[in-house]
Parts: structure tokens; C-alpha cells; sequence
């Protein structure tokens, strides 16, 4: 059984080039992402409600951690900078921002992700270093190069990544009758605070709502089954991809869809891509043959990394000293000429030499067509050409050589770093042993056992949360393996009401950028902050004294962030509640407009005094930390009412 896994999972070889996908796509979100949390670090940070800037040790942190991600990207230092990237990601995502009651469900894809990366050959294509080892084998007269190859156990990680995720979800699902009756995409849609817009075009239609729920439900509890057999990882992968663009069209995650995105690309077969590339992206005939000279080590070398780089694979190159003679172009041209200066024909017809044939290189590569007409123009053709004239002159030759050590192929180089998980097959056995029973440990905190095998008040389904949740904490920071119970009754079951911030200036009033009119989210409410605001400061069920002080942190980074003085007694912020209403389980067409067009009405304000922002709910009079929120609210909407009917 061990070996037939290892041949299956370990021995088994396929095309790098997904997982350079993963590399570039990965760093590419998590800068995103990183960048939100350092246009709002103040937010995200401070400890207290006077928008106190955060500590010059994790701006250093956020340089360091942007610069990391940058070499990723780029694919140079990459093992360093991965490195890097896990042991800050562990810091900042893993202990500082972490929340133990509602985990942002991205970073613990990001924690996942950045410990594979150490050890994945991500930088074997697409990649500086790729392009310097394509240099380093060029000046040594390597003719042909194969395309890298990795051990397929890296994807078979990136399948677990996300298939693990999908499944812990499915837990969730299994005994949520919001999804078991196929509202599971509905319910969500159908309240203004989680969307970014009016999506009634979409959810109105309860037959489209209900196969979509079903089949969110299919997908989920399937795909870690179904993507290992190779004809279907391809439909699995397009299938995700689909399902998270709706969400990334419809709710405000942009991240994490982005991310599971990127995954679902890296698990796609090379051959996929390789269909896809002969179809629209290769050329379907050579515009530029290229005659360099095969006794120069530097032509060599520019000419393996400028075929690396021509990705239509538009030019051909070809050695002067073998196929000069068949070019009639060439044919009275002197042999020193033709040593002394590169030369290339375009279509069989025109004639370039010297710096011009690196302009016609640039255009026909296509992407650098921009360049290659720059070049062509003064003053950086004379540049260049004064460059070239210079290099050219002082350039090295070599003797003779053979047709098997001479020449240049075009294909990326083979992967040469090993990793902890190359070489033998037990570092990486022992990692997915451990994956496969942290995942049932931790599989022991969803609400199936209780729901299907243990009962809901047994002391064995609160030993099992206790085991589950004390294991989260241990592998948590360093792993980000945790439970994943996303979009589920237990987010929205306790919503009666939203919550806003308006300035109030006399008679102008301005919404912070927290949600709009129609109680849609906008501006600090996106990801992270959505995230936050939602079930972090104004769920209803959350104590009253959280609640209070994350308002009074997003009412002092506002007006630090927008210049205004709330100390100058000018203006203050109101905080306002509109009445909403949840359905989890029974379809109500136009639901999302009739909670669109309820109104708001004020229930406290946020005022400036002695230096610092105080809450006064309308109810008080005063500051009351007792209760939940939706307790505080509920008695100011009262007492409001009730002076209203006494006038």
C-alpha cells in the first residue's frame, strides 16, 4: 500500500509549470491583501479609540514582508524569500491579528500556503532564476534543455489545500438546513451587508437559487474524492474557478476568492495549459530567424534567455556558422560581417542587423512590441547602438565545437533545487500523515458529530470541541489549520438589524465608508474589515463593551484619515440601525430589496470630550458596558419610540 502511494503520489513526475502558477498567483493576493492591511494598519493594529499609529517595528515588518513577496513573484531568492514570507505570515497572520472567536478564513489558506512554498520547486520555470540558469547552461554550450519537471506530491498538497477546506466545510453544510434545503447561496445574497450591490437579477429566481445551492453542496463533498483521477482535474478545477468568480463578483471577499482561484489554476495539468498555449498563444510560423554566433559564449547566453522570453515562440534561432548559407540575404554578406554583428531576417523578405535585430526581437515577441518600437526610435536606438558597438568589439570567441555542445534550445531549464521533499519519500509520507490527522482532530469542532453521532448536550461532543479547539491552537499560528465553517446560520441567524456610521455635520450628513444608503458594503468594509464589521463590532450577539470600542477604533482611523476634527464640536458621528429581515430556510422572492429599502434611524453618536471619543447610546443618557449590542440597540430603539409617543 506505502509503495503504491509513493509511485503514485511521490515517484510520479509531471511539468512544473502549474506550480510556478501558484508562486505568482499567490504572491500576487497576498500583496493584495497586504496592502489593505497596511492602507488601514491603524485600524487593524491600534489598541485603543485615538487612532494611535502602529509601532515602527511592524511598518519594518510590512517592508520586509512586501519585499519578500515581490522576489516570489519575480521568482529570484525564492527559497530566502519564502522563508521570509512564512515567518512573518506566522508573526502578523498566525499570533497579531488573529482572532480565536472568528478567524479571517483567508489567512489560514495563507499560513497553509506560505509553509508549502518553502519547500515546493515553484521558481523551476517563469522565474529570474530560471532565466539565470538558462544563461549559466547557455555559456557552457548546452544544446538541449527539458522541460522542468516536479514531483507530483507538490500539487497532490495544493489538491489537499484546498480539498481539506472544501470538506471541513461540507461538515458545516451536512447540518445546516439553510443548505440542506439550497438556499445556501441565497441567504447570504439576500442581505445588503454582504454584498457589494442590488444582485435581486440573480437570487429572485428561486429554481436558479436552489440548483446553485445543491450544487455548491454536490461540489464540496466531492471534490477531494473525484480531482485525483486525472480526466476530471481539469473539470473539478474549472468548477471552482467558476464558483469562486460568482463570489468574487457577488460578496465582499475579494481575496480569499481570488486565492482559491490561484489554487485551482495550480492544480490544472500542464497538458491543459499546453493545448490551450498551441491554440491561441504560439505562433503559427516563425516571423524572425535569428543567425548568432555559436563561438560566443555571450551570444549564447543572450540568445537562451531572449528565447526564454519570446513566449509565442515567434523567432527562431539558428547558428550563423550552420545556416548562414542556405539564407540568400546573407549570401554576399563577408563572413567577418557576419561575425562581428547579429544578424536577422523577418518573413524571408527584410533584413536587420546589429541593434535593429533587437528591436525585431522585441516586436515579434509580441508583449515586448512596446519596447522593441522604442528602440527603433532616436535617441535610444543611437544609445544602444553606441552600447552595442562597444560590447560587440570586446566580446570573447571560442575555438571549434561540435554539433552536440553547440547550440541553443528553447525550453526552460530542468528543476535542480531539492527540497525537504525531494530525495526520499518519508519527510513527505510523514507530513501527510500528520495533515490527514490534524484534519480529523480538528474535523472534531464542526457541528456534524453532534448533529449525526454523539448528540448536541453529550459530554463526548464537548469533549470533542475541547480536543478540537485546543489542537486549532497549536497548529493554528504555524499551519493555519483550522476549522472552516464559512457563510453558515450561525453568521447571520442573530442579524435583525444593521449597523452604520454617518457623520453629521448641521445639515450634510456623510456615511463613513463602512456601508451606503442601501446598507451595502463599501470602502474599510471589504475582506479583512468586512470580516471585522460584521462579525467582529456589530453582530448582535457580541458584548456590548467590543462593540463599543471597534466603533470608537473606526470612528477615530476615519477622521484621522479624512482630516476631520470631531474634537472641534462641529460635527459628530451618528450611529444608525436599519431593520432587516432573515430568511435561512424559505425562499422569499425580493427579500434583498425590502431590507434595501428599509430605513435608517439613530439609536447613539460617537462624540469627542476631554481628548478622547466616548459612545452614548440614545437609551442611557451614558456609556453601558453590559449586554450584547443587539440588547443596547433594542433598548434605544425602544426608549426612542416610547418618547415619541409621549410627544
Amino acid at each position: 500500500m506505502l509503495n503504491k502511494i509513493k509511485e503514485k503520489l511521490y515517484d510520479r513526475m509531471e511539468p512544473a509549470f502549474p506550480l510556478a502558477l501558484f508562486r505568482i498567483g499567490f504572491s500576487l493576493v497576498l500583496i493584495l491583501e497586504l496592502l489593505q492591511m497596511m492602507t488601514l494598519r491603524d485600524l487593524i493594529f491600534q489598541k485603543d479609540s485615538l487612532a494611535a499609529t502602529v509601532p515602527p517595528f511592524l511598518t519594518t515588518l510590512f517592508v520586509l514582508w512586501i519585499i519578500a513577496l515581490v522576489l516570489l513573484f519575480i521568482g529570484y531568492l525564492t527559497r530566502p524569500a519564502a522563508i521570509v514570507n512564512y515567518v512573518i505570515s506566522v508573526y502578523l497572520l498566525g499570533f497579531v491579528v488573529v482572532n480565536e472567536a472568528n478567524n479571517w478564513q483567508v489567512d489560514s489558506l495563507f499560513l497553509t500556503g506560505a509553509f508549502l512554498l518553502m519547500f515546493m520547486p515553484v521558481s523551476a520555470c517563469v522565474s529570474v532564476e530560471s532565466l539565470m540558469e538558462r544563461r549559466r547552461q547557455a555559456r557552457v554550450r548546452v544544446r538541449k534543455l527539458p522541460r522542468p519537471q516536479a514531483r507530483f506530491i507538490h500539487t497532490a498538497f495544493l489538491i489537499l489545500l484546498i480539498g481539506l477546506f472544501y470538506l471541513d466545510s461540507m461538515f458545516y453544510k451536512l447540518s445546516s438546513d439553510m443548505y440542506l434545503s439550497g438556499l445556501g447561496l441565497w441567504a447570504p445574497a439576500s442581505l445588503p451587508f454582504t454584498t457589494y450591490y442590488d444582485v435581486s437579477w440573480l437570487i429572485d429566481h428561486e429554481w436558479l437559487v436552489r440548483i446553485l445551492g445543491y450544487s455548491l453542496l454536490l461540489y464540496e463533498g466531492v471534490y477531494i474524492f473525484l480531482v485525483w483521477f486525472r480526466p476530471l482535474r481539469v473539470w473539478m478545477s474549472l468548477a471552482g474557478i467558476l464558483l469562486h468568480a460568482g463570489v468574487l463578483i457577488v460578496f465582499p471577499i475579494p481575496v480569499m476568492s481570488l486565492l482559491v482561484i490561484t489554487i485551482h489554476l495550480a492544480i490544472i495539468p500542464e497538458s491543459a495549459y499546453r493545448k490551450l498555449y498551441d491554440r491561441w498563444i504560439a505562433a503559427k510560423h516563425k516571423r524572425l530567424t535569428v543567425y548568432y554566433d555559436r563561438l560566443c559564449p555571450l551570444c549564447r547566453q543572450t540568445v537562451g534567455i531572449l528565447s526564454a522570453l519570446d513566449f509565442r515562440k515567434a523567432i527562431e534561432w539558428k547558428a550563423l556558422q550552420d545556416f548562414a548559407a542556405e539564407e540568400k540575404l546573407l549570401a554576399d554578406i563577408p563572413e567577418e560581417d557576419l561575425l562581428h554583428d547579429i544578424y536577422a531576417v523577418e518573413k524571408g523578405e527584410k533584413l536587420h542587423k546589429g541593434v535593429d535585430t533587437y528591436a525585431a526581437v522585441l516586436r515579434s515577441m509580441g508583449w515586448a512590441y512596446p519596447a522593441g518600437l522604442l528602440l527603433g526610435l532616436p535617441p535610444f536606438h543611437g544609445i544602444a547602438a553606441a552600447i552595442y558597438g562597444k560590447v560587440a568589439a570586446k566580446r570573447k570567441r571560442e575555438g571549434g565545437c561540435t554539433d552536440s555542445t553547440c547550440g541553443i534550445g528553447i525550453v526552460a531549464p530542468p528543476e535542480k533545487a531539492a527540497t525537504p521533499f525531494s530525495g526520499k519519500f518519508w519527510p513527505a509520507g510523514t507530513f501527510l500523515l500528520l495533515w490527514a490527522v490534524s484534519f480529523v482532530v480538528i474535523s472534531f469542532g464542526t457541528p456534524a458529530y453532534a448533529k449525526y453521532l454523539t448528540g448536541e448536550n453529550s459530554s463526548l461532543t464537548a469533549a470533542l470541541r475541547d480536543t478540537a479547539a485546543v489542537y486549532k491552537r497549536i497548529t493554528y499560528p504555524v499551519l493555519g489549520w483550522t476549522n472552516h465553517g464559512v457563510y453558515t446560520e450561525s453568521h447571520y441567524e442573530e442579524y435583525a438589524f444593521q449597523t452604520r456610521l454617518v457623520y453629521i455635520d448641521g445639515d450634510s450628513s456623510v456615511p463613513l465608508p463602512i456601508m451606503d444608503d442601501n446598507g451595502f458594503s463599501r470602502g474599510y468594509k471589504v475582506g479583512r474589515q468586512w470580516d471585522n464589521w460584521a462579525y467582529a463590532t456589530v453582530k448582535p450577539d457580541i458584548p456590548y463593551k467590543q462593540a463599543k470600542n471597534s466603533m470608537l477604533d473606526y470612528a477615530a482611523f476615519w477622521a484621522e484619515d479624512s482630516g476631520t476634527d470631531l474634537h472641534s464640536g462641529n460635527g459628530h458621528i451618528e450611529i444608525q440601525r436599519k431593520p432587516i429581515d432573515v430568511s435561512m430556510d424559505d425562499f422569499r422572492p425580493g427579500l434583498l430589496q425590502d431590507n434595501m429599502d428599509q430605513p435608517w434611524s439613530r439609536i447613539g453618536e460617537i462624540t469627542a470630550s476631554g481628548g478622547s471619543l466616548q459612545l452614548v447610546m440614545d437609551s442611557s443618557g451614558g456609556s453601558v458596558d453590559q449586554g450584547t449590542w443587539g440588547e443596547a440597540v433594542n433598548t434605544a430603539v425602544n426608549a426612542t419610540a416610547a418618547a415619541a409617543s409621549v410627544q
